[in-house]
């Protein structure tokens, strides 16, 4: 059996690098499994990091849901839990297994599956299974949604912790068929003492397979940005899909109506498995994406009462933003960058909340960039672009950030991370 390496990388950053990465002092964790995919980030009751992955087994090759606790004055991850009930669950890039604490410290951990045999080859379900013993045992797999037809797709989640300590949880929902274009999107929340209560339809006409992003803030609002198909007057019955966002200040009852991110008008017909990422600093929303409207590559934004400011270009090459605040008012991203990016699978139309799994990226570095009311501060390489590295996500830790992405090998997939600080 193979073993996969975490690898945990402590760095001091001085200033923006230029060229070669930054990643030193290698420190290894050994698995049992055969591969590894879909880092994510959270933090727990207690407010340590958390990471959590998909593992695939060597004995059945299925993947399951696994998550260790990152212990900040020794630098390194704690024992790795695993939640028997998502054997099997989904690997797609964009719409990676969870986890996420209540304020009680029950875990709930949410994770998607294909139902097998079907006419719809993306047809599936999204499944929770909670924990209220630290995660050393699991009630079996529930729904999420209320529909639990077996004909469409439902995928694309995310999940955050509310101002009452419960949680809320948002997915893309292929339950209306062909009477709609693209998904809808659904929402739910948890009720104390028990796990999700009944959904309710946001909004419908989203693009199927982009990642959804929830926010809650310090002061406990709700931020959901995600992408939705728009049919401009001016582009006469021709789609856009570009970037909206919807607010809620009373944990999930209620929200506004959808607003343009950035009238971007990218007019595609398929799903650019890019989704946005926001990010609250200094009682600002921040917000960065990917689109192809207009000149192709990564934007960033912020809200003002009227609405968002103008976009603003970050890259050109990047893909797969995400971005966090941190402490004195900046925000830090991470993202792939390549010289040539593979588009072929935007041709695809993986209609009804389909899932799939992504296509392996070519060779790219991952970027960190340290931003100012949406302009660069600082530019750094993490990785030197020989590797076929994608999907960084990261979150704050004290005095700095770590960070997490995926390489891809010929031989099976690594999650590397790195810890860096002075940003």
């Amino acid at each position: 059996m193979k073993k996969i390496y975490f690898s945990l990388v402590i760095v001091t950053l001085l200033a923006a690098c230029k060229s070669k990465p930054v990643i030193n002092e290698a420190k290894a964790l050994n698995t049992a499994g055969i591969a590894a995919v879909g880092p994510y980030f959270t933090v727990d009751h207690k407010g340590n990091p958390v990471l959590c992955w998909s593992e695939q087994d060597g004995k059945d090759s299925l993947y399951r849901l696994k998550y260790a606790v990152y212990d900040q004055q020794k630098e390194e991850f704690g024992k790795a839990f695993t939640v028997p009930p998502s054997a099997g669950c989904g690997v797609s890039a964009e719409s990676m297994a969870k986890i996420a604490f209540k304020d009680d410290g029950t875990v709930i951990a949410i994770f998607a599956k294909r139902f097998p045999n079907e006419k719809n080859p993306y047809a599936g379900a999204i499944y929770y299974s909670l924990s209220e013993n630290e995660g050393k045992s699991w009630s079996d797999a529930r729904f999420l949604h209320s529909d639990t037809s077996h004909t469409y797709g439902r995928s694309f989640f995310d999940v955050a912790k509310l101002k009452d300590g419960e949680l809320a949880a948002v997915w893309l929902d292929g339950r209306y068929g062909k009477s709609i274009k693209g998904s809808a999107l659904f929402f739910s929340r948890t009720e104390k003492g028990k796990g999700f209560a009944t959904d309710y339809c946001l909004d419908k006409g989203t693009c199927e397979c982009c990642r959804t992003d929830l926010l809650s803030d310090k002061d406990g609002n709700l931020h959901l940005a995600y992408r939705s198909i728009i049919f401009p007057n001016a582009l006469s019955g021709k789609q856009v899909r570009d970037m909206v966002y919807k607010l809620s200040t009373d944990n999930g009852k209620t929200f506004t109506p959808a607003k343009l991110i950035s009238n971007d008008n990218w007019e595609i017909e398929g799903c650019p498995h890019s989704g946005p990422s926001l990010a609250v600093a200094n009682h600002t929303l921040q917000a960065v994406w990917f689109t192809a409207g207009g000149s192709s590559g990564l934007y960033a934004t912020s809200a003002v009462d009227s609405g968002f400011r103008r976009r603003n270009l970050i890259t050109a090459s990047g893909k797969h933003p995400q971005m966090v605040a941190l402490v004195d008012g900046k925000t830090a991203m991470v993202c792939e960058e390549a010289e040539e990016m593979e588009h072929e699978h935007m041709k695809m139309d993986h209609s009804k909340g389909g899932m799939m799994k992504h296509a392996p990226a070519g060779m790219s570095k991952i970027i960190l960039r340290i931003l100012k009311d949406g302009n660069q501060e600082k530019n750094i390489a993490l990785t030197d672009g020989q590797q076929a590295d994608n999907h960084a996500v990261l979150t704050p830790i004290n005095q700095g950030l770590l960070v997490a992405w995926l390489r891809e090998g010929t031989t099976g997939s690594t999650i590397y991370y790195a810890g860096l600080k002075q940003l």
